[in-house]
């Protein structure tokens, strides 16, 4: 890769971090980690699910760690609900709130709309448009490569 794609992709890459950051220093984006709103997204998408497939469906991360934010989306935020398996006491299974699917909606509802802005402001061909498509999913397949994710949306 020559010195240009990679200050290229470096500096849109540090954009959106920047940009990331900004909202939420401004408290738009800072009710939820990004981890956290993976695992509302996937319980938007999965509905109910226990506690050990949300941490084998979120790549890298550890079970405790998952458990903790769970635990945050439950009691702190409402976003969630857990109720232990009637027939399997060790087992907790978690689905999201009206509160949850809510605010899922509202965060992907910015994020596209963001997407949309960008997209505008691109001003693409149809050309650049079909590239940009491809180039995007090579790069979703490269990321889920390394996450270890197979045939995941995201």
């Amino acid at each position: 890769m020559g010195p240009k794609v990679t200050n290229a992709i470096m500096g849109l890459s540090n954009r959106m971090l920047t940009f990331k950051a900004t909202q939420e220093a401004q408290g738009e984006d800072a009710e939820v980690s990004q981890r956290e709103f993976l695992i509302l997204e996937l319980l938007k998408e999965k509905g109910t699910m226990n506690v050990s497939d949300i941490s084998e469906a979120v790549p890298n991360v550890s079970y405790s760690t998952i458990s903790t934010d769970l635990t945050r989306l439950w009691r702190d935020k409402k976003f969630v609900s857990k109720n232990i398996e009637p027939d399997n006491q060790r087992v907790t299974l978690v689905t999201l709130t009206e509160k949850g699917k809510k605010a899922v909606e509202q965060m992907q509802s910015k994020r596209t709309e963001l997407m949309n802005q960008l997209y505008k402001a691109l001003n693409t061909t149809k050309e650049e448009e079909q590239v940009l498509i491809r180039v995007s999913e090579r790069a979703t397949k490269y990321f889920d490569k390394l996450l270890g994710i197979n045939g995941h949306k995201k």
